[in-house]
């Protein structure tokens, strides 16, 4: 077996899991809040190439919007008026508030930093082995 060492490239043999995302805290605070929930999903399966985006905030309303022109809508048999089944499906579609967003199996990291600007960005994320 020939090995192969490629320069200033960051690879990995290993079945470990690793995320990171970045917001400005103002959105970062909304979500812990439970104003915006977190797609994290790949967008299979919506249509017209209308589908959210992955690692963005989007608010409870649309994210239904975004489920229900889905080719797999799982509220089509919830009721919307139950918040805590709405959430419920969600997760199971990728999207995530702030408290279910940890898991058993991942670890968990979250960092802070003002830019020059004095904005603060906050950057999260999961990692660890998921299998």
């Amino acid at each position: 077996m020939k090995k192969q060492i490629r320069k200033n490239v960051f690879e990995t043999n290993s079945s470990s899991t690793h995320s990171i995302t970045m917001c400005m805290k103002s959105d970062y605070d909304k979500w812990e809040n439970g104003e915006l929930l977190l797609y994290t999903g790949c967008g299979y399966g919506y249509l017209n190439n209308n589908y959210p985006m992955k690692n963005h905030f989007y608010t409870l309303e649309e994210a239904i919007q975004f489920e229900q022109i889905s080719e797999y809508n799982c509220l089509k048999d919830v009721d919307l008026n139950d918040k805590e089944a709405v959430l419920e499906e969600l997760k199971e579609n990728d999207w995530y508030t702030y408290e279910n967003y940890d898991n058993d199996y991942l670890e968990w990291f979250e960092d802070s930093f003002t830019t020059s600007s004095g904005e603060t960005v906050v950057a999260f994320g999961q990692y660890g082995y998921d299998g």
